[in-house]
């Protein structure tokens, strides 16, 4: 899975050596029908990594000036808050001149053509950058249906990893629970209830166990020895 570059004449050759997949958008704003056929005739995949595309502002800075990520109700729980507290300063510009849009929307266009697409990360905030990503890729064109496979189905088989990405019998007990339909609006895709992790299911918000145990998560380093997060809840300690 080879570092696209931004550099367009490496990336059509990576396309053309046969690679998993290009790693980054390409840096054009469009992208031809020579390039579209070309990559449609490969078994060579796309992850666009949205949050840093290439060509101007992406969708990290996007994000950022368009969400209060610093009060975000999970995100804040679970983030040392002196990393979030940078993020209450952000880059603003007319919505027009941020370009994760519009290599979504070629992204899109490669998807139709029958290139596997996938989300991706680039070291942006943890928590919440690869949920950008769906919500990217909503405002290039893409379905929240199609998004959403991006995240979970289209990845796990491009990447080759058969035990994940569907819900089915013989797949490892890895999901993700939400109390809103990101069917009806794709930024519900953070509104996470529970996650089950090797079939153990934690509540989001204290990440302790529910249901298939009792463990309770320790306190970050962040919080005072009685468990106080920064918003000021009790947080219980795993037994010894």
């Amino acid at each position: 899975m080879p570092e696209g570059g931004s550099l367009f004449q490496m990336d059509i050759s990576l396309i053309q050596d046969g690679n998993t997949t290009v790693e980054h958008n390409l840096p054009q704003l469009r992208l031809y029908e020579d390039v579209v056929s070309l990559w449609s005739q490969t078994q060579v995949g796309n992850n666009p990594t949205l949050v840093v595309t290439y060509g101007g502002l992406a969708g990290d800075p996007y994000w950022s000036q368009a969400t209060q990520v610093w009060n975000h109700p999970l995100l804040s729980r679970h983030t040392p808050p002196n990393e979030l507290a940078g993020r209450v300063r952000a880059v603003t510009a007319p919505p027009e001149q941020f370009v994760d849009q519009y290599e979504a929307r070629e992204a899109h266009r490669l998807y139709a053509a029958g290139v596997p697409i996938a989300i991706g990360g680039h070291g942006q905030q943890p928590g919440i950058a690869e949920h950008w990503e769906l919500w990217s890729h909503v405002r290039g064109g893409a379905t929240p249906l199609e998004a959403l496979r991006h995240g979970t189905v289209d990845p796990a088989r491009l990447y080759g990893f058969s035990d994940i990405g569907t819900l089915e019998p013989g797949k490892l007990a890895d999901l993700v629970i939400l109390d809103a339909n990101p069917l009806e609006d794709i930024r519900n895709s953070d509104h996470i209830s529970r996650v089950m992790l090797n079939g153990r299911l934690y509540d989001a918000a204290t990440l302790n166990e529910v249901v298939t145990g009792n463990r309770q998560r320790r306190p970050y380093f962040w919080e005072d020895g009685q468990g106080t997060g920064a918003r000021g809840e009790t947080v219980a300690r795993e037994a010894d």
